[in-house]
């Protein structure tokens, strides 16, 4: 008589789906789950249909992948997320899983990176900055899942790990006001598939004027286009060159800050003397003596890739489970960029 799937699932202790799963290389299982029920199917004579490459990948360790963009525009970026890729590899191997990175574009076609990902024999994807949800879904339909990293924008449809960005921009902004700053410019950028970012750290900022009642002219919002230095240039020189000048510089992000620091420096400006400057993100790589030293609102990217990996873990093993959102905060990083407005006599 041929073997059966149940007879494999009463051997293993499984359901028949599950050893439906492991037999044809797909589901959220763990090495040795799969490993088990292929050694039973093995065992008794199943017929397994898998091509010998997956077998071997199944009997070796599953794989999980980890979609990085590598457009130019985000190549300063390696440095932050950094910790967050050293923590999912750290804790996915110890957990018997091989991390495999995918690089992608914003170019490149859904179809392509589900082939990638497809090659790769990857059971589960983690999710770096990128907001595709279509593909996300597709990703998910075909029972593998996902966990985004550092993305807003989909957590309420996909497990999700984030930086509270409205909270650090609302502390960091209160920090200046307390240092006696009331005359502020917020300078902003382009982020693709990052609108939330750019509205929860814009709100942040705005929620701590509105609290002591500062006000804040449109006039005083500059966005950076496009590698524009010389528009930037010309934007700060306007902005600073009014009769009532800024004394505080909120930016979306420390690596728009630099920016920004280097332009005021054309302009004879010194930070913070001349203007404070604080940036929530901590994305540079502050070791190197030619970055400026920003004060900052840091991302504990450390923590995020922990929590990122846990989260793998529990949704390889529990197919059920709801959509999950860990929110980490964000801790002021004091490097002296931000000073007392000159004159004021107390913190408010």
């Amino acid at each position: 008589m041929k073997p059966t799937l149940k007879q494999i699932a009463e051997m293993a202790g499984v359901s028949v789906p599950t050893v439906s799963m492991a037999i044809h290389g797909k589901g959220r299982l763990t090495p040795e789950t799969r490993q088990k029920i292929l050694d039973c199917a093995i065992e008794i004579g199943y017929p397994i249909h898998l091509r010998r490459k997956q077998v071997e990948r199944t009997a070796q360790a599953a794989t999980v992948a980890i979609l990085q963009n590598i457009d130019p525009e985000w190549a300063f970026i390696w440095v932050f997320i950094r910790p967050i890729v050293q923590e999912i590899e750290l804790a996915m191997r110890n957990a018997g899983y091989t991390v495999v990175i995918i690089p992608i574009t914003n170019y490149m076609s859904d179809d392509v990176i589900l082939q990638k990902i497809n090659e790769s024999g990857a059971v589960g994807v983690f999710a770096i900055h990128l907001g595709d949800a279509p593909l996300f879904t597709i990703i998910e339909k075909g029972n593998t899942p996902v966990v985004l990293v550092m993305n807003n924008d989909l957590q309420d449809r996909f497990h999700s790990i984030c930086s509270d960005d409205f909270q650090g921009a609302y502390e960091g902004t209160r920090h200046l006001i307390e240092l006696g700053h009331k005359r502020f410019a917020y300078l902003d950028t382009e982020r693709p598939n990052l609108p939330r970012l750019l509205h929860d750290r814009h709100f942040g900022f705005r929620k701590a004027l509105a609290e002591y009642d500062i006000s804040f002219s449109r006039q005083l919002n500059v966005r950076y286009h496009s590698h524009d230095e010389e528009r930037l240039l010309h934007d700060l020189k306007e902005i600073l060159s009014s009769d009532d000048p800024p004394t505080a510089l909120f930016c979306l992000d420390d690596e728009l800050a630099a920016h920004a620091i280097v332009q005021l420096g054309k302009l004879g400006k010194k930070i913070p003397q001349d203007i404070s400057v604080m940036a929530p993100g901590d994305v540079l790589d502050y070791e190197v003596p030619y970055n400026p030293q920003i004060t900052t609102m840091r991302i504990n990217t450390t923590q995020m890739g922990r929590a990122a990996a846990s989260m793998m873990l529990g949704r390889l093993t529990d197919t059920d489970s709801e959509v999950m959102v860990v929110k980490v905060r964000q801790q002021m990083v004091d490097r002296g960029s931000c000073i007392p407005f000159p004159g004021s006599l107390e913190v408010l």
